[in-house]
């Protein structure tokens, strides 16, 4: 497995938030890479110490015959570079090096450029199909909508009602999910259906973080599904 394909393996799973940065599990990062690469190696040159004692660390990951360098501060929790960092803080920076490096070779690289899933879900598509009107499941059909409209805006869409139920809107949001994922027929329509409910995606993002992870996780399974269909 090469660049391409490691590329657009959705990590969400697999990742963690602190103080604004998104971090990927080395060790899961680590096993994903040597099944792509079972000869996949690498090691950490030599750190450096700058004059204010801050540290900077380095880790090169050789996989299908390419190294990749990445760098990376060794910072405190607040991500601010430490002065004078012990064995612990290193060690921890080196490991985070490790994932960066493995990134490199594109698992996970996505994360680091800000983007919620990988980039094969967010690119602009032109084909659509003819189909319109399609109802949500009866049990979400009172709070969410979906339509699917051929070459019009709200194409793929789904319209949640407002609540004051957090849950209850979530569970509308999935169930309209639900509903224009088993309609899509090509890993294009699965795109469509991500890229046109980016607001209420973003919005069930904050309200309920594993919720939106799960809901990512079915947009890339569909996807994979429909890709071998072809």
């Amino acid at each position: 497995m090469e660049y391409k394909e490691l590329r657009q393996i959705d990590v969400s799973k697999y990742t963690e938030k602190k103080n604004g940065l998104t971090y990927l599990s080395w060790a899961w990062a680590v096993d994903q890479l040597l099944l792509a690469d079972p000869k996949a190696h690498w090691f950490y040159p030599e750190y450096q110490r700058w004059g204010n004692g801050t540290v900077m660390v380095f880790c090169t990951v050789v996989a299908n015959d390419i190294a990749r360098t990445a760098q990376l501060p060794v910072m405190d929790y607040r991500n601010k570079a430490i002065s004078e960092p012990d064995a612990f803080a290193i060690n921890t920076a080196m490991q985070r090096c490790l994932a960066k490096a493995i990134a490199l070779h594109g698992l996970g690289l996505y994360i680091y450029n800000g983007e919620d899933v990988p980039p094969d879900l967010q690119e602009d598509i032109t084909q659509t199909p003819k189909v319109s009107n399609i109802p949500a499941p009866a049990k979400a059909v009172e709070k969410a909508k979906v339509t699917k409209t051929a070459g019009k805006p709200g194409e793929w869409q789904i319209t949640v009602m407002d609540t004051d139920d957090a849950k209850g809107w979530l569970e509308a949001l999935k169930a309209g999910v639900d509903a224009l994922l088993s309609l899509a027929t090509h890993a294009d329509d699965v795109a469509n259906i991500f890229k046109n409910n980016r607001v209420v995606f973003d919005k069930a993002k904050a309200m309920d973080e594993k919720f939106y992870s799960e809901m990512m996780a079915e947009f890339s399974k569909t996807k994979a599904t429909l890709t071998k269909g072809k």
